[in-house]
C-alpha cells in the first residue's frame, strides 16, 4: 500500500508540472464525449530549457533573438469513446487563409500562434468548420526528451538521409537506432537528400517535397512511437515515470483538459490498433511562385482545395459536415468580385443561382493579387452550415471565413482566381436557365489555372522514406 501511494503521489506531482494555459473559445465535447484534440509543434526556441544539454543549439539561437513563434506542426487527433475510432489530421503550415491574424488578416496558418492559441484555434474553427475541443502544444525539448526517455526507438532506414537545415544525418541503412535528437532532425526534416553515393561523394536524390513530405514522415514517426510505447505497456513503472519526466515539464494544455480526462482517455484508448489508425492531410493547390497578397511578399504558400478539403474533413470527421442536407433555396448568397473581372462574377452568380441558391451580384473590392483564393464568408457562427453548403458547390482554392457579408445576405463569396461551380444533381434542368455555365468556368478555370492540381488526402510513403522495422528486427 505504501509503494503503491508513493507511485500515485509521484504521477499526481508529475501531472502537475503540466504548464497550462487560457484559450478561448473551444468548442464543448461532442455526443459521447467524441474529442478533437489540437496538437501543435511550435517553434519557439525560448521554450527549451537552458539546461538542455542536446538542444543548446536552440538555446543560443533564443538568446540571439532568433524565436520565431509558429506552428510548423498542426494536427487534430479525433477520439470517439463510443466507437474507439482514432484518427488524425494534418493542416500542411504554409496554408493561407483568412483570419490567421487578429482583426481577419489573411496568412499563412503557421503564423496565428504568434496572436497566440485562441487565434490559432479560431481560425481552424473559422476558416475549416472543425470543432476544436481541447489544445496540446509540445516545443523541441518536449519532443526529443520522450525519445529520449523510452531510450532511443528503431526505425527502418531504405535509403542514407541528410537534412543540414534540421541536422539529420543516418549514414547507415536497415533497423537503425536513433536517438532523441536524431528523431526531432527526422520530424523537421523539409530538405532531405537520400541515397549518398560514396564514389562521387554526392546525394543521388533531393525530396523537394518540403512541408508536405515532413507531414508524411511525421505520421509515420508518430505511428511507431505509439507503437513503441504501447508494446512497452502503460503501467510499467519505470517506462511512466520516465515518460511523465520527460512529457510534463515542457507540455502545454489548455486549462480546460484535466488530469482527470487525460486519464480517461489513455485508458479508453490504450488497446486501440496504431496500424489502422486513419492519417490524412488536408489536400492543398501549391502555388510554384513566389506568393504576392497585397504587394507583399509571403514566399511559399498553398491553397486550400475545393471539393478536396470538404471531402477528407467529412472522412476525418466520419460524418455528414453541417449543412449538407440544406436545400439551396433556402440560402440567400451576395456575390462579390474579388479579382476585378465582373463578367466572372456575374457568371458564377448565374451558376449558383442555376444550383437554386438565391444568389445576387454584389459589387466588387480591389483584387489582392492574381492569384487568389475564393473566400466564402458568414456573417455569424450560426450561419456557418449554410456556408458550408455553398462551399460544397464550388472547385479552386475557397475557404470559410467569419466576417461581414455583403447585402444582408447571411453568405457572401468573394470570388477569386481560379474559381469553379460543381453542377448539381440536377444540372439538366437548370442547364435551362443557364446552368451549363457551371461546367464552363470549371473546365476553363481548370485549363488555364497557375497552380498545382490539389494533392491527395492519403499519400503513399516514398520509397526513401525511413518507416517502421520490419518484425522481429531491432537496431
Amino acid at each position: 500500500m505504501a509503494i503503491a501511494g508513493s507511485a500515485a503521489g509521484f504521477v499526481i506531482y508529475q501531472l502537475h508540472q503540466i504548464h497550462r494555459v487560457e484559450v478561448r473559445g473551444l468548442t464543448p465535447s461532442g455526443r459521447g464525449g467524441t474529442e478533437n484534440i489540437l496538437l501543435v509543434g511550435s517553434t519557439s526556441r525560448c521554450a527549451v530549457p537552458a539546461n538542455a544539454k542536446h538542444l543548446q543549439n536552440f538555446v543560443q539561437q533564443c538568446r540571439e533573438g532568433v524565436n520565431g513563434v509558429n506552428s510548423d506542426v498542426v494536427m487534430i487527433l479525433r477520439l470517439e469513446p463510443a466507437t474507439h475510432r482514432v484518427a488524425l489530421l494534418s493542416i500542411p503550415r504554409d496554408t493561407f487563409v483568412p483570419n490567421a491574424r487578429q482583426g481577419g488578416l489573411y496568412n499563412k496558418i503557421d503564423a496565428a500562434l504568434a496572436d497566440g492559441p485562441s487565434q490559432l484555434v479560431a481560425a481552424i474553427q473559422q476558416d475549416f468548420g472543425i470543432p476544436i475541443t481541447h489544445y496540446v502544444v509540445l516545443n523541441f525539448a518536449t519532443f526529443a526528451g520522450i525519445v529520449t526517455a523510452l531510450g532511443g526507438i528503431d526505425m527502418y532506414f531504405p535509403t542514407t538521409v541528410y537534412d543540414a537545415q534540421s541536422g539529420l544525418y543516418v549514414n547507415r541503412t536497415g533497423c537503425v537506432h536513433i536517438s532523441g535528437l536524431e528523431a526531432l532532425a527526422l520530424v523537421r526534416a523539409r530538405h532531405m537528400y537520400y541515397d549518398y553515393d560514396p564514389r562521387t561523394h554526392t546525394w543521388r536524390g533531393y525530396d523537394g517535397s518540403g512541408d508536405l513530405g515532413r507531414i508524411i514522415r511525421d505520421h509515420i514517426f508518430l505511428k511507431v512511437l505509439a507503437s513503441e510505447v504501447a508494446r512497452r505497456g502503460l503501467g510499467s513503472v519505470s517506462t511512466d515515470s520516465s515518460l511523465l519526466s520527460a512529457i510534463a515539464p515542457d507540455l502545454t494544455v489548455e486549462s480546460t483538459f484535466s488530469y482527470h480526462e487525460m486519464l480517461h482517455l489513455l485508458l479508453a484508448f490504450h488497446s486501440a490498433n496504431i496500424s489502422k489508425v486513419p492519417e490524412l492531410t488536408l489536400p492543398v493547390m501549391i502555388d510554384p511562385n513566389t506568393y504576392y497578397y497585397k504587394g507583399y511578399d509571403y514566399g511559399d504558400v498553398v491553397f486550400p482545395a475545393e471539393p478536396q478539403d470538404r471531402q477528407t474533413i467529412a472522412a476525418f470527421l466520419g460524418a455528414p459536415l453541417p449543412g449538407s442536407r440544406l436545400k439551396p433555396s433556402s440560402i440567400s448568397v451576395s456575390v462579390v468580385d474579388g479579382t476585378g473581372s465582373p463578367a466572372a462574377a456575374a457568371a458564377t452568380t448565374r451558376a449558383l443561382d442555376a444550383l437554386g441558391f438565391r444568389a445576387t451580384v454584389a459589387g466588387s473590392q480591389a483584387p489582392v493579387g492574381p492569384i487568389s483564393e475564393t473566400t466564402v464568408r458568414y456573417r455569424s457562427p450560426s450561419d456557418l452550415p449554410k456556408a458550408e453548403r455553398v462551399l460544397a458547390s464550388l472547385s479552386g482554392p475557397a475557404v470559410l471565413a467569419l466576417g461581414p457579408t455583403a447585402n444582408g445576405a447571411p453568405v457572401t463569396v468573394i470570388t477569386g482566381s481560379d474559381l469553379g461551380v460543381l453542377p448539381g444533381p440536377g444540372a439538366r434542368q437548370a442547364a435551362a436557365r443557364g446552368g451549363a455555365v457551371t461546367a464552363r468556368l470549371a473546365s476553363e478555370q481548370a485549363a488555364t489555372s497557375s497552380l498545382d492540381p490539389p494533392t491527395s488526402a492519403a499519400t503513399p510513403i516514398p520509397p526513401y522514406d525511413p518507416r517502421a522495422c520490419p518484425p522481429g528486427s531491432h537496431g
